[in-house]
């Protein structure tokens, strides 16, 4: 079989939490469809010898929610690895927002982010509008 792509000789971790193992990854139509030791040919070949090869990672405790607004691709991130983020974890989570503390919550990133307010209030308008989150209750 012809795969897409073919990375050769490198250190999988598979994310399962077993110990790394050298190995070959084949991509068919974006999927990675075998792992292991892998005779066959490609299309592009990848040579990891001496590289680390992962499936994306997740960043489940992000500081990225002003800077999505102005950098909806995440390239701080995307350029380390991750591929899925998760914001909005921590005490400086953009929303939801009470209508009365938007201003407050533009001025802290004016320290945090070095940005100016005046600027994000017109890319925040819709994102920090208040709405209930249902885990089991609402949340004023």
């Amino acid at each position: 079989m012809a795969y897409d792509i073919l990375i050769k000789g490198g250190r999988i971790y598979d994310g399962s939490g077993l110990p790394s193992y050298l190995g070959d990854v084949a991509v068919q139509d974006g999927r990675i469809v075998d792992t292991g030791r892998i005779n066959g040919s490609a299309k592009r070949v990848v040579n990891a010898d001496g590289l680390a090869v992962s499936p994306g990672f997740i960043d489940f405790h992000t500081h990225l929610d002003a800077q999505l607004l102005w950098d909806p691709l995440a390239t701080s991130s995307c350029f380390h690895g991750v591929t899925t983020v998760i914001p909005g974890n921590c005490a400086l989570a953009l929303a939801p927002c009470k209508e009365q503390d938007h201003e407050t919550i533009l001025k802290s990133f004016e320290r945090v982010e070095a940005r100016q307010p005046r600027r994000e209030r017109r890319r925040a308008d819709g994102p920090l509008r208040a709405a209930p989150i249902r885990h089991g209750r609402s949340f004023p």
